[in-house]
Formats: structure tokens, sequence, C-alpha cells
């Protein structure tokens, strides 16, 4: 490889929009914030037909900033060197997000089979041949923000992209105005392709009988959703649920018990969960269920 330094005009660098990249999250400054990380350096790489390799970021940084030359490593190196050197630069000078990693899976993959990809980048992502015939819909429209922005988890990803389009994006919108972590992300998608399929019936009303949209107004919107999907998912088990919770707000226990049932209610059966001081306080607690007073350490002077 043969590499040389040039100061260029930004205008005659071109940005190529189909390899580019970096695809930063909203919340990401990369152009700006690389002056203070590497002072002098060369930080657009460019190759001998002066499109970019890596720095789309950092171009178009200095072009708003309407500077008249760019310092630039150019690189002779062929199309598909350049792919790989400029994600293994991104991975080590950012975090590549989500997006930014399957798309380049989908461009290094027209050139390149999965293991040199994986030898050549460490890819941290399964390259096989379902998650391959999903990258067409993971790139579209409906998951660039969601993974971009880290809204989705792949495994999560791959449920969603498995619904048919008018099925998904209910669930989009819903991801985009709401915050869920990756397994309660997973869970929303499951619970609601579980739901559907056990009703026939479509997303939307899935979503609307559960009163996702009131649950999306309350202070924790992520937990109100999957409540009111888990009481839609088992009807019967919410009922009951309910009732116990009545049931036990009755019985006005102190902060230091706490009492739950088998799940499902299956099999009949409470648990008591006691935060004690210590076993002088177990011993007394004994005491007044009516035990003979004699302690676990054999101490019987009840």
């Amino acid at each position: 490889m043969t590499a040389c330094v040039y100061s260029l005009a930004p205008d005659s660098l071109h940005i190529d929009p189909r390899r580019r990249l970096s695809w930063p999250s909203a919340e990401e400054e990369r152009g700006r914030s690389m002056d203070s990380r590497f002072p002098g350096m060369p930080l657009v790489v460019v190759d001998s037909q002066r499109r970019v390799i890596w720095g789309e970021c950092r171009l178009e940084y200095l072009l708003q900033q309407q500077v008249d030359c760019v310092p630039v490593l150019e690189v002779d190196l062929p199309p598909l060197e350049c792919l790989f050197l400029g994600f293994n630069l991104l991975q080590m000078v950012f975090t590549a997000n989500l997006y930014e990693k399957l798309y380049f899976a989908a461009l290094a993959l027209e050139q390149a089979r999965p293991e040199e990809i994986r030898r050549r980048t460490g890819l941290d992502i399964p390259l096989n041949p379902s998650l391959i015939a999903q990258l067409p819909v993971l790139l579209s429209g409906d998951f660039t923000f969601l993974l971009r922005e880290g809204r989705l988890a792949l495994p999560a990803a791959r449920e969603l992209a498995a619904l048919p389009a008018e099925a998904r994006r209910p669930l989009v919108e819903l991801i985009t105005d709401v915050h869920f972590t990756a397994s309660q992300g997973l869970k929303l998608i499951s619970m609601t392709r579980e739901i559907m399929a056990r009703d026939g019936c479509g997303m939307v009303e899935v979503l609307t009988r559960a009163g996702i949209d009131s649950a999306c107004r309350t202070q924790r919107p992520a937990e109100a959703v999957l409540e009111r999907l888990e009481a839609e998912r088992f009807p019967m088990v919410a009922a009951e649920e309910k009732a116990w919770r009545r049931q036990v707000e009755r019985l006005q226990l102190p902060p230091h018990i706490r009492v739950r049932h088998a799940p499902f209610f299956e099999p009949p059966g409470v648990e008591v969960n006691l935060h004690l001081a210590d076993l002088d306080e177990l011993h007394r607690l004994l005491l007044r269920l009516g035990r003979d007073g004699k302690d676990p350490g054999g101490r019987g002077d009840g």
C-alpha cells in the first residue's frame, strides 16, 4: 500500500452515499470531536480517486466551517481493501452502532465471504444465511433510526423484521416513542406476535385492545406497555393477579414482609419473605407464632 498526505480543497473530495460507512446517532458529534483527540492529524482518508474511505462526518463538519483546505491521507488500495480499512478505522476511533455494522456487512458481502469479513474486522454479528436474508429489511427505513440510536438490539430487530410490514410499522412507531431496554424490546415483540397468532388479528388491534396509547402517557411507559400486553396475553391470570393485589393491600403488611404467589398461581400457595434485623428477632417471631420456644440454635429460653 502506498500512502501520501495532502492538503486539498474540500469540494475536490467526494462522498459516495452508497459506500458511506459512518451513520452516527443523533447524539454523536463525530466531526467536531476529533480535533481534541487527534490534533494535527489528517482525519479524512481517501482513495486515489479522492473518494472518502473514512472521515465523512469530519469532511461534512469542515465544509460547514467553510475551510479552504482539508488535510487528507490518500491511499492506493482496491475497493474491498478500502472498505475494510474504513470500517476498521470506524471501530477503532468510534463505537460502530448496529446500523453501521449491518450496513458494512451488506457492502462487504458483495465481494467477500462471511469468514473473511469476521477475520479481518472482528465483526461481532452472526453472518449466517438467515441474517443475511434479513439485511434488506433491517437496512430499510423502518429500522434506520432505531438501530442507529440503539433502540433495538439485534435479536429484537430480527424478530421485528420477521413481521409483515403492516404489522411491523405500529411497533416501530411505539419503540420510537418509548425507550425499551434490550430485553423489554424483545419481550414486546414476542408478546405481540403471540397475541396476533392466537387471536388472528392485526397489530393495531392488539395494541388498541391493550390500551397502549394510555400506557405511553404513564410515568414508566415501557413497564406499563408490557404490563398491559401481559394482561392481554393471559387475561384470566391478569384477573387473578388483580384480585390477588387487592387481597394483599387489605392485609396492610408492614414494609419488612413481602408475599408472592407462584407463576400463574400454579402450584397454589404463598411465599412469604421477611427482612429481620437478626436471629433474635426471628426467635421472637417464632414464639409469637406458637412455636415451642426452641430456636434453630437449640436455645430453649422461651
